[in-house]
C-alpha cells in the first residue's frame, strides 16, 4: 500500500460525510446559488480588480457535459497559459477549459465554495511555484488581455478541487517504512540537515526615527559586528550598549527555516554576527553562536512525510481528473 490509509471510499457512499467534513471548514453553502454564480467571482482584493466585458458575438466551439465552451473562451485561456508558462495552443486551451468545467461540477457536487481570500491563496501558490511575486503574476496577467473573470475563475476551481482532493485524503499519511525508505535514501544522518543556534541582537530604533539617527545606530552595530568573535564574549558587549535587545537562543535546522537565512547562516562564521538589517523593531542582527550537523531527525521526518503526502494527493487529484475526463460527453461543434 502507497500510503496508510491510502483506500479512498467511493464517492456515492462519502458524499454526506464529505459535506459534513466540508461544512466544518465554513465552505458549504447552497449549491444552486453557487453554481449560478461561478463564472463572477468579487475581486480579492482592489489591484485584482481589472478586465472587461467582450463586445462581439460568442462562437460556441465546443461543450462538456453540457457546459459551453467559446471562441473567445479559447482566446482568453491560451492568453493565460502563456503567461503561466504552459502549452498554449488552442487544443491545449481547450482541454484547460474541459478541466475547469470538471472540477467545478465536481466541487459544486460536494457543495465546495471558495472565499475570496481563498483564490487570492491560489494565486500566490501559483506565483510562488513560478518563482515571481504574486503582483508580477497578475500584472502579467492584466498585460496579456486576460479579463478578471476569466482568470479568477480558473484559480477558483483549481483551489475548489485541491480542497476537495485534500478532504477525500483526509486521514492518509506515509508509513514509517515510507519515511524510514526515504531518509535512507537522502543519506541517513545527512537527510536531518545541519542544526544551527542563534541569538538575535537588536538594536532598538523609534518608527519615526530620523535619518541621523538611523546612521548613528547603524555605525554602532557596525562596531559592535566588528568586536564580535563568539557569543560568549559578544554578547555581554551587545547588552552594555544602551537600548539594545538581545534575544534568548533559537535552534532550528536548515529544514525549518526558509532558503535566504540558510544561505546568510551559511555564510556567517561560527560566533560572529550577520550585517545589520532594518526592521519594525530596528536594526536586527543574528549572532551565529553554534551549527553543526542535526542531532535530531524530527525536523527532517516532517519535511518527508509531507512531502510523501502531497506526491500523494498530487497523484490522486490526476487519477481523479482523468477519470471524470473518460467519463465526459463532449461535443466539438467548431474548430
Amino acid at each position: 500500500m502507497f500510503l496508510e490509509g491510502a483506500a479512498i471510499p467511493k464517492e456515492d457512499r462519502e458524499l454526506g460525510t464529505m459535506r459534513n467534513n466540508l461544512d466544518a471548514r465554513g465552505i458549504g453553502g447552497v449549491a444552486g446559488v453557487w453554481f449560478k454564480a461561478c463564472l463572477v467571482i468579487v475581486a480579492a482584493t482592489v489591484a485584482l480588480i481589472f478586465g472587461g466585458g467582450q463586445g462581439h458575438a460568442q462562437a460556441i466551439v465546443a461543450s462538456i457535459n453540457g457546459d459551453p465552451i467559446t471562441d473567445i473562451d479559447i482566446d482568453q485561456r491560451m492568453k493565460l497559459l502563456r503567461v503561466l508558462r504552459k502549452p498554449a495552443t488552442r487544443d491545449a486551451a481547450i482541454e484547460s477549459l474541459f478541466t475547469d468545467h470538471l472540477e467545478n461540477r465536481e466541487t459544486w457536487k460536494f457543495g465546495v465554495v471558495p472565499r475570496d481570500e481563498d483564490i487570492t491563496q491560489q494565486i500566490i501558490k501559483t506565483a510562488d511555484e513560478m518563482k515571481i511575486q504574486p503582483q508580477a503574476l497578475v500584472a502579467a496577467i492584466q498585460g496579456a488581455g486576460v479579463t478578471s473573470d476569466h482568470f479568477k475563475a480558473h484559480f477558483r476551481a483549481e483551489f475548489a478541487f485541491d480542497l476537495l482532493v485534500q478532504a477525500l485524503n483526509k486521514g492518509v499519511e506515509a508509513s514509517e517504512e515510507q519515511v524510514r525508505a526515504e531518509i535512507a535514501k537522502q543519506g541517513g544522518k545527512a537527510a536531518a540537515g545541519t542544526e544551527y543556534t542563534v541569538r538575535q541582537v537588536i538594536f532598538t530604533l523609534p518608527s519615526a526615527a530620523t535619518p541621523a539617527a538611523m546612521m548613528e545606530r547603524g555605525r554602532e552595530a557596525e562596531q559592535l559586528r566588528g568586536k564580535f568573535t563568539s557569543c560568549d564574549t559578544g554578547l555581554p558587549l551587545a547588552r552594555a550598549i544602551n537600548d539594545v535587545t538581545v534575544r534568548e537562543p533559537l535552534t532550528r535546522t536548515s529544514l525549518e527555516i526558509n532558503e535566504g537565512l540558510r544561505q546568510l547562516l551559511d555564510k556567517t562564521p561560527v560566533g560572529h554576527l550577520t550585517a545589520p538589517q532594518r526592521s519594525s523593531s530596528g536594526l536586527e542582527m543574528i549572532a551565529l553562536c553554534n551549527k553543526g550537523p542535526a542531532k535530531d531527525d524530527t525536523a527532517a521526518r516532517t519535511v518527508i512525510s509531507q512531502k510523501l503526502l502531497a506526491s500523494h494527493i498530487a497523484e490522486d487529484r490526476q487519477r481523479r481528473l482523468k477519470e471524470l475526463r473518460d467519463r465526459a460527453v463532449v461535443v466539438k461543434t467548431g474548430s
